[in-house]
């Protein structure tokens, strides 16, 4: 009986994944649930992203799938990593990446991650409220911040993510002017438009903000 309780490769030999997975559901009595990948595919959509965005690295969220074999499959190819704990940051810095390949991205961090994050040289983070950047300030006030501003969807299998965290862009200006004022690095701005968006228009209104 093939183990699937943890990470493993499975060669197909003759079989198609369709034949594997039936023989595994008969023959084998798998009771746990598992899921199936296709490496190569996962390494052909990121050659694809890299041909047609060159100067844009992907950060990939952790928090998607954290099996080991995609997380050191996307290391191996070069991606960069974006984690919202402690455990996340732990977990990819294990598989041997590099802290500058990762942003903590959770606008609200507990004071203990981000105090690991900064003994560990993940200084990249997002915050979206004053109080987080006075927490940064204290536990880590050499961090390189991102602001996140809400973005919303029409059309996003996750409605409430575009929403659930972010500043308003009327908000913006005073957390700029806040974390100047405490010394703190700004070095870009994103979103979060929810995950499974169809609404093209969500992305062109958020870039807009943005740039505003």
């Amino acid at each position: 009986m093939k183990d699937l309780s943890l990470d493993s490769v499975i060669p197909l030999a003759n079989k198609t994944p369709r034949q594997e997975l039936e023989d595994i559901a008969e023959y084998q009595g798998q009771e746990e649930a598992f899921f199936v990948m296709d490496v190569g595919d996962l390494m052909d959509k990121y050659a694809t992203w890299s041909d047609v965005f060159p100067e844009i690295k992907p950060y990939y969220a952790v928090k998607c799938n954290d099996s080991t074999i995609v997380l050191k499959a996307l290391a191996a190819l070069g991606a960069n990593f974006d984690c919202a704990s402690k455990g996340e940051i732990a977990r990819v810095l294990s598989l041997g990446v590099t802290p500058d390949r990762i942003i903590f991205a959770n606008p609200v961090k507990q004071q203990t991650h981000i105090k690991f994050a900064a003994k560990v040289g993940v200084d990249l983070m997002t915050f979206d409220n004053a109080p987080e950047l006075y927490k940064i300030k204290e536990y880590n006030p050499s961090a390189k911040l991102v602001l996140r501003l809400v973005a919303d969807s029409n059309d996003s299998q996750c409605m409430a993510m575009g929403l659930k965290f972010g500043a308003r862009p009327n908000e913006a200006a005073s957390l700029l002017r806040l974390a100047v004022s405490l010394d703190l690095e700004i070095v870009g701005v994103s979103f979060h438009v929810g995950s499974g968006n169809r609404d093209l228009n969500a992305y062109s209104r958020a870039l807009s903000n943005c740039r505003n």
